[in-house]
């Protein structure tokens, strides 16, 4: 059976640090049930919308236009970078609230739902597609409700965030742009 290996495959990719995971770090801050039920059913949303396209439509699109490709990974670049600069420059001022556009914008540009969608989700010949949404959710659902822990307890009662952790997600966040700015452009 295909579904064990991709749901663990889908958990080991995102569980990494990358962008939709560090912005729901940050968006632990002053979290209630209410706005951890949106911030969940964004993410989970955003990654069903970008694999299921990428996996149904997309890939061949993708494969058959490399400029098309080339231009989803730049926008996805350049908006990580923009993450990356906006979190290296908060300094020590209170850590912003993050809206739930921007998970959604973050979400919807992370290079991790095409990679899923491109490269990871079983021939629909082989399982049902309703058994790789359910797996596919459940998975999201539970990185990042993780995520979201991380970051309440990275920034516990404070609302600011550590300067260290601060500085080591932007610098993770630019690694993770210039890769695919790199990418993207044909290294």
């Amino acid at each position: 059976m295909h579904l064990l290996p991709f749901a663990a495959g889908v958990f080991m990719l995102l569980i990494l640090p990358g962008t939709t995971n560090a912005i729901l770090a940050m968006a632990s801050q002053d979290l209630t049930v209410g706005r951890a039920v949106g911030l969940l059913a964004t993410v989970i949303s955003a990654y069903l919308a970008v694999v299921l396209l990428a996996s149904g439509l997309a890939g061949s699109l993708l494969r058959d236009h490399p400029v098309i490709s080339q231009g989803v990974k730049l926008v996805s670049a350049s908006w990580i970078l923009y993450l990356a600069l906006r979190l290296w420059g908060i300094g020590s001022s209170q850590v912003e609230d993050v809206s739930v556009r921007q998970v959604a914008v973050t979400t919807l540009l992370n290079p991790k739902a095409l990679v899923i969608g491109l490269t990871m989700v079983p021939p629909a010949q082989e399982v049902a597609t309703t058994s790789v949404i359910a797996i596919l959710a459940s998975v999201v659902l539970a990185v990042s409700s993780i995520w979201l822990l991380v970051g309440r307890v990275i920034l516990g009662r404070e609302k600011r965030m550590p300067p260290l952790v601060r500085r080591c997600g932007s610098a993770t966040l630019a690694a993770f742009s210039a890769v695919l700015t790199f990418s993207a452009l044909g290294g």
